[in-house]
């Protein structure tokens, strides 16, 4: 499934009732790898996990295809992400008692039988093209690049149609960070993912195709690839 996204007077909200972030009109068509960059603390995090329906303190429209999440309850904006979205956490999210493929198949506790054995084929695949330890060892003596490797198999097992990433690149030393780039860039092409990702790394930032500018809590004029 394609999933174009559109995203209009989106405005995110602290507890508080301060306005963390606001984009006007802001789309996304599907197989489009799309870098945001900014300063530290500028809103991009913010954005993407909006993109997520991750926000509880949003208006606007986040749509993807026909699928508006601020219209969404938290069951079916939940729902949404297992079937959709690979989300590539910063700090890596995982079960400190499971192994590796433990932690990159959770999303055969959410799947049908029929995809499950799918779901472990390819989350497997993807451990080991990352070079992630197969020793039976759990997460909790992983080094943060095996964290972070064991965190990105889990987010492409499911093979979502969008594909969002925190800075995935940031734990990894530079050959493994350029074979990841590598494979979400020829996912997005071969397969029409939707791919964007937070980064600070120009190396990835090089190969998307549109740069987003994200500053003092604003998507600012889009800029070419860097």
């Amino acid at each position: 499934m394609t999933l174009p996204l559109r995203v209009e007077d989106l405005s995110i909200s602290a507890p508080g009732g301060r306005v963390l972030l606001t984009a006007g009109r802001f789309s996304v068509a599907p197989g489009e790898a799309i870098g945001l960059r900014g300063p530290s603390g500028a809103g991009k995090s913010t954005f993407l996990y909006a993109l997520a329906g991750l926000q509880p303190r949003m208006t606007g429209k986040v749509q993807w295809g026909e699928t508006d999440l601020g219209r969404l309850n938290d069951g079916p904006r939940a729902r949404f992400r297992r079937e959709h979205i690979g989300l590539i956490f910063q700090d890596f999210l995982l079960f400190e008692e499971l192994t590796a493929l433990g932690n990159a198949t959770l999303a055969t506790a959410f799947t049908p039988p029929a995809r499950r054995r799918s779901i472990r084929e390819t989350a497997g695949q993807f451990l080991s093209r990352l070079n992630v330890p197969s020793d039976g060892r759990t997460v909790d003596s992983f080094s943060g690049g095996e964290r972070q490797r064991t965190a990105i198999a889990r987010a492409l097992a499911h093979q979502p149609s969008i594909i969002l990433a925190d800075e995935p690149t940031a734990s990894l030393d530079r050959a493994t960070a350029d074979l990841l780039i590598t494979d979400l860039i020829g996912l997005a092409r071969a397969e029409k993912k939707t791919l964007i990702t937070v980064s600070h790394d120009r190396h990835l930032l090089d190969c998307m195709d549109r740069v987003i500018d994200i500053a003092d809590g604003r998507l600012m004029t889009e800029a070419a690839p860097v």
